[in-house]
């Protein structure tokens, strides 16, 4: 059944992304075309440049669209009347927001790997070429400097960027699923809870900069082991910093995570 409801959740994201991506390759296609008829006059001047700002607006509009679509999908399947039908699926909760967390990521990855196809198209593949020559200098760089460490790095570099992101939309799932506890104004809550959070975590962050600002000299002498070996293995700091950041998003992850399935399986209120 979690097959099926994957493949639910592509075609239903593929009836309006699918669209939203052809419109974006047609505009790109129609811009290439229209510079074989390059000219000196007014007219292809008016359309070359409408052609390019109608492209740069889709182009943005293609990234907040497929990020609202997911956050809209995961309101309206859970938590309106299309609940109803949604959760007498033979399907788990926990299944359900497995299938939601990890669709949302491969369109956002489907959307990104388009947005190249259309930057492909409209340059007839020269920003292509040219962003992966200067990627593989960069790297050639990097690991001529750094060494096999190089590869941990990117490695632990991506896997940072997808926690991170799965870690935002499950934050989002979540301020979803608590705003829906009150029984008026439930997307209005949604917004508040995660502004609330946010200003938490602001304030958390000022007040341990504060923190170290002030007791900087009697930290430092505390730490001071620390200090030593950081200045020793700076490699391995990095890899450690790393690890640290991608186990306190895995962390978060499993919060918003747990939240949300609590709300779900115990407090889920559709009317």
């Amino acid at each position: 059944m979690v097959k099926k409801l994957f493949k639910y959740e592509f075609l239903s994201y593929f009836k309006i992304m699918g669209i939203v991506y052809i419109v974006l390759l047609s505009i790109a296609a129609f811009d290439r075309i229209s510079r074989f008829f390059e000219s000196d006059s007014t007219i292809y001047s008016i359309v070359s440049g409408f052609s390019v700002a109608t492209y740069v607006v889709t182009l943005f509009a293609v990234f907040v669209f497929s990020f609202l679509l997911i956050i809209i999908r995961f309101y309206k399947n859970f938590f309106t009347g299309e609940g109803y039908l949604s959760f007498t699926l033979p399907v788990s909760n926990t299944q359900h927001l497995l299938v939601k967390i990890l669709t949302a990521i491969a369109i956002q990855i489907l959307t990104v790997f388009v947005v190249l196809l259309s930057l492909c198209i409209i340059t007839s593949g020269d920003a292509l070429f040219e962003l992966l020559k200067a990627g593989a200098y960069l790297l050639h760089k990097f690991y001529m400097g750094v060494g096999f460490n190089s590869v941990l790095y990117i490695f632990e570099a991506l896997v940072l960027i997808i926690a991170s992101v799965i870690t935002q939309f499950l934050l989002y799932y979540a301020c979803i699923a608590i705003g829906q506890l009150y029984n008026k104004n439930r997307i209005l809550a949604a917004v508040g809870t995660y502004f609330v959070y946010y200003i938490i975590i602001q304030i958390i962050t000022t007040i341990i900069v504060v923190f170290l600002s002030v007791y900087a000299d009697n930290l430092l002498l505390f730490f001071e082991p620390v200090i030593r070996f950081m200045t020793e293995h700076p490699k391995t700091v990095v890899h450690i910093g790393l690890c640290g950041i991608i186990l306190w998003e895995l962390i978060l992850s499993a919060v918003f995570f747990i939240v949300t399935r609590f709300i779900l399986n115990k407090k889920l209120n559709l009317e």
